[in-house]
């Protein structure tokens, strides 16, 4: 099979449009222009029971406490009730949440 000088020419512009697609994208250089990436929770080594104050009032759900424990940036949150004594061992990444016994949220903590 011969390849004419027309059809040469298509086939010659098709492989180079092909591999103009293959080429790599330039790099762009980060300027002060490029903001900041958001932030969604303060690091994993602290916890701000500040940002859970939407729930206070709220029966406790087992999605409420994991939507809580996000928020403020703990590692795990518990559930407990106002009359349980305070545990001595504290942990700064641990948001306690005090309930009564309806299970009505009345309070929050990071320890």
């Amino acid at each position: 099979m011969r390849i004419h000088g027309r059809h040469w020419l298509s086939l010659a512009a098709l492989l180079l449009l092909a591999a103009g697609c293959q080429a790599p994208p330039k790099d762009r250089p980060l300027t002060s222009e490029v903001p900041e990436p958001p932030a969604f929770a303060p690091p994993p080594e602290s916890c701000l029971a500040e940002g859970v104050r939407f729930a206070l009032g709220l029966r406790v759900t087992a999605p409420l406490l994991e939507e809580m424990r996000q928020r403020s940036g703990a590692r795990f949150a518990r559930t407990l009730l106002v009359t349980d004594p305070s545990d001595p061992v504290l942990d700064p990444t641990r948001l306690n949440v005090r309930v009564e016994p309806s299970g009505r949220i009345v309070g929050a903590s990071c320890q």
